[in-house]
């Protein structure tokens, strides 16, 4: 009796398509999912239009909607003829990104998502980026509220407490490294 053959894959032929940069070619198609969420975005904001974006060597196609406070989203679509029946269903202009770009409205949206994202700077008073970096790593670990601007050595203490019984060995199965964490920022502190 002779050896046993299994048909299995042995990946040669099956791996992702690569552009000549060796850029991961998006192997996705679109799905009704797309096409329900774009309808879904189309009737429940005001003044959306259409942006048809063609087929590239990394991506498919696309169509990327804008409604009129900038707000807008993209989706794949089978092809560029999918993307205009569409917009034709639902009764809204639809454009050639390629030629007619994308509306200024859009970028002001994401100028102003942008803005919101950014974080506060916060201030920590007199300390340095190590010691501003431990109260931040004892704040995380006891899961407190954050200190205020200038925390007293009573409101450095109180959470330290509560970090360490967080984080004590007990607590945790045995793991120290959340435990080394907290001792490392008590002695940044001075605590």
């Amino acid at each position: 009796m002779g050896p046993v053959r299994q048909n299995q894959s042995v990946g040669l032929f099956n791996r992702r398509r690569r552009t000549s940069a060796g850029a991961v070619v998006s192997d996705r198609d679109a799905t009704r999912a797309d096409l329900a969420a774009l309808r879904e975005f189309a009737t429940t904001r005001s003044g959306v239009e259409a942006f048809v974006e063609p087929k590239t060597t990394v991506t498919q196609t696309t169509v990327v909607f804008v409604a009129a406070d900038g707000e807008w989203t993209r989706r794949r679509i089978p092809n560029e003829k999918a993307a205009a029946d569409l917009a034709r269903s639902l009764k809204i202009p639809v454009y050639d990104a390629n030629r007619v770009g994308y509306p200024q409205r859009m970028r002001d949206y994401n100028a102003r998502a942008s803005a919101k994202k950014t974080s506060v700077e916060v201030e920590r008073g007199d300390y340095s980026p190590a010691q501003f970096g431990a109260i931040m790593t004892l704040e995380t670990i006891a899961g407190t509220e954050p200190l205020p601007r200038n925390p007293s050595k009573s409101d450095l203490e109180r959470v330290l407490r509560a970090a360490r019984a967080k984080a004590h060995p007990d607590r945790t199965g045995g793991d120290r490294s959340r435990w080394d964490q907290v001792e490392q920022a008590a002695r940044k502190l001075g605590l």
